[in-house]
């Protein structure tokens, strides 16, 4: 067996990790690099990396793990939650309308729906078994993924957090279902942000609620999928009266979650106003009487300043809640569109993780150490999705276990290959 880290050992994202034996081939994600990273991979070396493969599989949809995968011959099988197929099918739809994601969508299509708890065999004489398991992330159909190859049991965690509303069942689920594995491919996103305080989806809610009772119109910058952190400005909606407004793709999206809700249709299931036409006059008597919480991406200047024209008889709110680096000016990962934003409420700014309108989609390290000791790596970790000066071995009470870095190494007749 020989697992391959093409990227992602020594930084977030562009994850590409490729385990195989003798005669079978996977891929786990195929992300592209964040903004301000590296340069891309050439056609050249996405070829051979994707040479001899049988499937490729991906945890979660955010670009940073499926952002290349346009680019895959369409003889290769691609995986993905049926969720998550459906949130990227409207994200591309919707952007097709101003620019050609034709190929994005066909090759979106043609991916093959997996479920939690079931084991998928790859085939080949050398035979790989896949299993999913469902986590919580900032990305709604999220997964960790059990690899069974040669006699030896790989679990990669893709990205997951604790902190979430479906984060209690993490633990649960490696104990019953996971148990102890041979290596451990674990995500370290947090390594290199221990101080950043850390609150649960549940705490944020009650955050986001005292901003209603106190403004009664706030707009929330935020991703348009993170499922769980839309329901909590959902809840804090229904806890204040606010309007939980939304526009047309966010509606969207918002009906997908829902279509998935099952078990969880209490927490998921979104009665939102969707907004049409903001001059209305039976919408303007609507929200200038309840208020709203409305969110909104980094592409929605012109929406926000069309509704601050329009409901301006009190002073209006922006609740960041993303990432701190995207607002952090002349950075190589500086989103302009979210400065602009920004400057529209100079002074009225609730502000990411400081003011607790946000939290990470990650593990906090506490949380890492968990899932290591949960599923006891007999072989060892090998630590990805984290900065080059990031640790693994700086999580206490891990000293037992073998950390795998750049370079090649065999050992129980695996080749790691760190990149």
């Amino acid at each position: 067996m020989k697992i391959t880290v093409y990227r992602g050992a020594n930084q977030i994202g562009g994850c590409i990790t490729a385990i195989s034996s003798e005669n079978c081939k996977i891929l786990i994600d195929f992300g592209s690099n964040l903004p301000g990273s590296k340069e891309e991979f050439s056609d050249e070396q996405i070829k051979n990396i994707v040479e001899d493969a049988d499937a490729v599989f991906y945890t979660h949809y955010h670009g940073d793990h499926i952002g290349l995968h346009s680019l895959i011959p369409s003889g290769i099988k691609q995986y993905i939650g049926n969720g998550a197929k459906e949130v990227m099918l409207c994200k591309y739809n919707a952007l097709n309308k101003y620019s050609d994601y034709s190929q994005h969508i066909k090759a979106t299509e043609a991916m093959l729906p997996y479920y939690t708890n079931h084991r998928i065999d790859v085939g080949g004489k050398g035979k790989i078994f896949v299993t999913p398991y469902f986590v919580s992330h900032s990305a709604f159909d999220a997964y960790m993924l059990t690899i069974e190859c040669e006699g030896k049991k790989i679990l990669h965690t893709g990205d997951f957090r604790k902190h979430g509303y479906l984060g209690k069942g993490l633990i649960p689920t490696l104990v019953r279902y996971v148990s102890t594995v041979d290596i451990l491919i674990t995500e370290g996103t947090m390594l290199g942000r221990k101080q950043e305080q850390v609150v649960s989806e549940h705490e944020l809610q009650r955050n986001i609620t005292n901003i209603l009772k106190g403004h009664k119109y706030v707009f929330a910058l935020c991703s348009s999928t993170d499922i769980e952190r839309l329901a909590s400005f959902h809840a804090a909606c229904n806890d204040t009266g606010r309007v939980f407004l939304v526009d047309e793709y966010q509606n969207n999206v918002l009906d997908i979650f829902s279509k998935y809700a099952g078990k969880y249709t209490d927490l998921f299931r979104f009665d939102a106003f969707k907004l049409i036409n903001c001059y209305a006059e039976n919408v303007k008597k609507k929200l200038t009487e309840e208020g709203f919480l409305m969110p909104i991406r980094a592409n929605g200047l012109y929406l926000v300043k069309r509704m601050l024209d329009v409901y301006n008889d009190e002073a209006p709110y922006l609740i960041y809640s993303m990432w701190r680096g995207y607002a952090e000016e002349n950075k190589d990962y500086t989103n302009e569109n979210i400065l602009e934003i920004r400057n529209l409420f100079e002074g009225r700014i609730f502000d990411g993780t400081k003011d607790g309108v946000h939290t990470s989609g990650h593990a906090d390290v506490h949380t890492l150490v968990e899932v290591c000791k949960a599923v006891n790596p007999r072989i060892g970790v090998i630590p990805i999705h984290k900065d080059r000066y990031s640790e693994y071995e700086s999580l206490p009470n891990i000293s037992k276990y073998k950390i795998f870095h750049e370079g090649d190494t065999t050992i129980e007749n695996i080749s790691i290959s760190i990149r």
